[in-house]
Formats: structure tokens, C-alpha cells, sequence
């Protein structure tokens, strides 16, 4: 599970790589990289706006290096800019005493207008 702590500045996450979240080669799947940039990147939003989290329109991977089954992940994710109707988000990902980098990404979302609810 992720343990999260929202701060206006970002999101800090800390994960171990389970043998769920792995490939053929026992190391970090990068579906699960995609996963948690799409979630700490809206996590970050979150904090600084509890009632946006938006609509994903783009989203990116970089992935740097493996990351092995029982590696823990520190994770952080951050607001590029939160504007009108997008949000631009940063990830990233490095585990070890070193902080190798494991992979980055980034994440843009759109904010759409609240539909009226008696407007079908």
C-alpha cells in the first residue's frame, strides 16, 4: 500500500515492489511506473485543491532503471503548475540508500465545468 503524506509543495509515497507489481524479470512492471505517476501525480493536485482531481489528457514515463522485487520505492510527486482548467504534475520514482533513479513521469490533467445535475 501507499503511505501518502500531502503537502502543499507535493506528495511523498513510499512503496515496496510486491511480485504483483513485477514483470517476466522480478522487476518493477512499467504499467505499475504509468499507475503511480497517474495516482501521486493526482495526489499532489489534491493537495492543493481537495475538489479537483481533473481528467487525465497526457501522461509520460521515463523509465531510468530496474527496480527489483522487495525494493522499497520513495516516491514524490509534485504540481508543475495548477491553472484554470490544467494541471501539470512531475513523478518521481528511486529506491536504495543512493536514491537510484527508477523512472520519472509527468502528468497533465484537465479541470472541466460542474455539470448541472437537473441540465440533462
Amino acid at each position: 500500500s501507499l503511505d501518502d503524506a500531502a503537502r502543499p509543495k507535493g506528495v511523498t509515497s513510499s512503496l515496496v515492489v510486491s511480485r504483483a507489481l513485477t514483470n517476466n524479470y522480478s522487476t518493477l512492471h512499467g504499467g505499475a511506473i504509468a499507475t503511480i505517476v497517474d495516482v501521486v501525480g493526482t495526489l499532489a493536485i489534491l493537495g492543493r485543491d481537495p475538489l479537483r482531481p481533473g481528467i487525465s489528457v497526457e501522461m509520460n514515463q521515463s523509465f531510468c532503471s530496474a527496480a527489483a522485487e522487495g525494493d522499497r520505492l520513495e516516491i514524490h510527486g509534485s504540481v508543475l503548475r495548477l491553472g484554470k482548467t490544467l494541471a501539470f504534475t512531475e513523478v518521481t520514482i528511486r529506491t536504495g540508500a543512493a536514491a537510484k533513479l527508477v523512472a520519472t513521469g509527468r502528468h497533465t490533467k484537465m479541470f472541466t465545468a460542474v455539470r448541472d445535475p437537473s441540465h440533462h
